[in-house]
């Protein structure tokens, strides 16, 4: 984050921008509270002209004098290059060119993860009810991407690469049912809606969009199966994540394509499918781990701005 330390929050207002794989999603909030003003979605063409966007955002509202990004890509030294998109964003930048106090750049799974809290159990499918047991959380989505993040108690929030890794991508293509192993070389080029798409792809031998696929799986054979295989890939890797990170406080999925799939969910399936093959220590340890997926849109958006609305309360 670049901040100027004599900057006061109190009585401005913040432009939250989240910048993902496909869409770049915009609103407005005054500090302090907890709604987003004027919220929209656009494809991302209009980052073509992103300084003139973000220009004419200041201009129509004199009150904004902060500004937070969350942005699909590692976070390097307050600025971030995409990784599904040549675009870089540089927070001392941002600062030089326009007139505001402070700019924020966040991974886009690092701003869910600040949002966490504020999820309520009302706005959630439970997988698994489980029973937490420590103060670490793991939230994650496939979309254009995979993205994750770890949540330490309420303020420390981590954000991953875990989805450009390789890491167990080789024994869970042996566990399904795929032969061009060639595709698929990291977690994210079969846990996303790109490697939905290639599952599809493999057993129909036509192009289909994840859209697509949801739309047509009561219709398609070819949908319901890559679904179905989709869902068990996605488990397993929970499963392979849990150990490694031991998320007692919960593993929580976000995102508009895991909302599409939640009516496809068997949870009793999905959780044989985190547990298979783990020795009965570690079965047990899995078992008291909350699964559920997170029912809400501009996620983003709305962690942005518990991000900075917790700096306002530790500055004022």
């Amino acid at each position: 984050m670049v901040i100027d330390p004599k900057v006061a929050f109190f009585n401005s207002r913040v432009l939250l921008v989240d910048i993902g794989g496909t869409n770049i999603r915009t609103a407005s909030a005054d500090i302090g509270s907890s709604e987003l003003i004027n919220a929209s979605k656009n494809n991302l063409d209009c980052l073509g002209s992103f300084d003139e966007m973000l220009q004419e955002f200041l201009d129509e509202d004199a009150s904004i004098r902060h500004l937070v990004f969350s942005i699909a890509g590692p976070k390097l030294h307050n600025s971030i290059e995409m990784t599904n998109r040549n675009f870089k964003i540089d927070a001392v930048n941002i600062l030089n060119k326009f007139s505001v106090d402070s700019c924020h750049i966040l991974n886009d799974w690092e701003s869910i993860g600040h949002g966490l809290s504020l999820f309520k159990k009302e706005e959630m499918n439970f997988i698994n009810q489980g029973n937490a047991f420590n103060e670490t959380a793991l939230i994650l989505g496939p979309g254009t991407g995979l993205g994750a993040a770890q949540v330490i108690q309420e303020n420390i929030v981590l954000p991953t690469e875990i989805g450009n890794s390789s890491f167990a991508i080789q024994d869970l293509f042996s566990e399904l049912d795929l032969s061009n192993q060639d595709d698929f070389n990291v977690i994210e080029d079969l846990i996303s809606g790109g490697g939905l798409a290639k599952i599809y792809s493999e057993f129909a031998n036509i192009d289909k969009s994840p859209e697509e696929i949801v739309a047509s799986y009561h219709a398609d054979e070819f949908s319901q199966k890559s679904i179905e295989i989709f869902l068990k890939a996605l488990a397993q890797i929970l499963s392979e994540f849990a150990l490694a990170y031991m998320p007692g406080r919960g593993i929580y999925l976000a995102g508009g394509l895991m909302r599409s799939l939640n009516e496809f969910i068997d949870t009793d399936l999905f959780l044989e499918n985190f547990l298979v093959n783990r020795k009965s220590m570690h079965a047990d340890a899995l078992k008291q781990i909350p699964l559920a997926l997170i029912n809400q849109e501009m996620t983003c958006l709305h962690g942005s701005l518990n991000f900075i609305n917790k700096i306002s309360q530790n500055r004022n």
